[in-house]
């Protein structure tokens, strides 16, 4: 279904312009959006004797060039990879909860300046953006063209903010009775929305069949309301089941950051509040505060699945970061306060859980079977989110980052030269969300996280 995209984006990758690399800069977010522009001859020169067992280059996505204050040889290899990795992320990314960590992840690593982490309300405001977000809005255009478009405002509509407030619940994609996966595409469906205009009347984007700005925008408030319509407990706790109520470590990261974007891009402090309270909910659910771990599913998967509990913390870091880019991160400060501390307990359970090869087990605490292999993808999600909370809460995250690195080198050691993260459990949970090695399983998101964690490494710059 995706495959047409690797023509479009050979395309796309050629409207990236490299930048001139300007060091030294004192802010986090803004080296990662120099160097996410810097030429790849960066790379292909006085970096080379750095890299460890290369990888195969990429073919379609732009070149990325290595923070010069990271001095890890796996990092520069994750670099030199992370364009054919992400590749390989489109070739084999259909489900929604995959589509939106596929486009999350990539306005992390190309448009930082669009994502929550480096958001600038100038590149979001902007009515000729030099950097367009062509590889997302073409991926979005693509998995809603079949989308229900009938009552769409017209093209005439200029003020999108009011088009969220719909009473059409209606999913952006197929979840396949989850009522929080598709939510995960809210974010570049919103960005979309906000550039689609833009890249219509751009010759040579690549991008074809797009829909209006309005359209898009009215199709996002379609998604908040069937978000805002489905089941929930009695405390508010939206599920992320659609049938009845059901609680997934999952969600975490589907639903939340969804109400944290919309309301950091319109100044919204009530969409902010209720992204906040939201994982607050599902995390004192879902929390064990005797392992300091977050349990998978509430009653029929109890035990802490790791990439669960990285989705959790992906989730709640996107959530900060958000709050912390808008006018509001002192309305909040009490609640943050409270999600990062919980937070820096679940990342110190989970990084003493390390083995010997830097990796953590499949369910964690677990000592024989399957649920005992180690788990490339949960590892690489829990990283990559560390690494987002350094930046945010140095103060909690600081004493864990040795272990950190750790992990970071077990993460990287287990993509193979044809760009694939290996050793990841069945994202499908066919037989158990677990390990199968035989059946040489791929997961689409543990390669879009990878891209996550090398943004989060980058912007951390140590």
């Amino acid at each position: 279904m995706l495959a047409p995209l690797l023509l479009l984006l050979q395309l796309a990758a050629a409207a990236f312009s490299p930048l001139a690399l300007a060091l030294p800069l004192n802010d986090a977010e803004t080296r990662q959006q120099d160097l996410v522009r810097a030429a790849a001859s960066v790379l292909d020169g006085s970096s080379s004797s750095l890299v460890a067992n290369p990888h195969t280059p990429a073919h379609t996505l732009p070149s990325l060039s290595y923070a010069p204050g990271v001095n890890d040889d796996l990092y520069i290899q994750l670099t030199r990879s992370l364009p054919g990795i992400l590749d390989n992320a489109i070739r084999i990314t259909t489900h929604s909860w995959e589509l939106g960590t596929l486009t999350e992840v990539l306005i992390e690593v190309y448009n930082p300046e669009l994502s929550p982490f480096g958001f600038l309300p100038a590149a979001w405001n902007a009515t000729s953006l030099p950097n367009l977000p062509l590889t997302v809005v073409n991926i979005t255009a693509q998995q809603l063209a079949s989308y229900d478009w009938s009552g769409a405002p017209g093209p005439s509509t200029t003020n999108l903010v009011p088009l969220l407030s719909s009473s059409t619940p209606r999913p952006l994609v197929d979840g396949a009775g989850s009522l929080g996966d598709p939510a995960s595409l809210g974010p570049a469906a919103w960005i979309t929305a906000n550039f689609a205009d833009q890249v219509r009347v751009l010759n040579g984007s690549g991008v074809s069949g797009l829909h209006s700005d309005a359209a898009y925008a009215w199709a996002v408030g379609n998604q908040l309301a069937a978000l805002y319509n489905g089941p929930r407990a009695d405390n508010g706790t939206i599920s992320q089941r659609d049938s009845e109520f059901q609680l997934w470590s999952d969600m975490g990261y589907m639903i939340p950051p969804f109400l944290a974007y919309l309301g950091l891009t319109t100044n919204n402090a009530t969409l902010l509040g209720d992204a906040l309270t939201q994982w607050s909910l599902e995390s004192s659910a879902l929390l064990d505060p005797s392992a300091n771990l977050y349990r998978h599913v509430h009653y029929w998967d109890t035990g802490f699945w790791l990439t669960g509990n990285g989705w959790m913390l992906s989730g709640l870091v996107r959530v900060l970061a958000s709050i912390a880019k808008s006018p509001y991160a002192a309305q909040f400060k009490d609640q943050t306060d409270a999600a990062a501390r919980t937070a820096a307990n679940v990342f110190t359970a989970l990084f003493n859980a390390l083995d010997n090869s830097g990796l953590i087990a499949t369910y964690v605490g677990a000592t024989d079977g399957t649920a005992a292999l180690t788990d490339s993808t949960g590892t690489t999600a829990v990283v990559g989110a560390f690494y987002r909370f350094l930046v945010l809460r140095p103060d909690l995250a600081t004493p864990l980052k040795s272990k950190a690195d750790i992990a970071f080198r077990g993460v990287v050691a287990k993509i193979n030269s044809d760009n694939w993260l290996t050793a990841v459990v069945d994202p499908q949970g066919t037989n158990g969300f677990l390990r199968n090695d035989a059946a040489n399983t791929r997961s689409p998101e543990g390669q879009s996280l990878l891209g996550a964690l090398w943004a989060a490494r980058t912007a951390a710059g140590q």
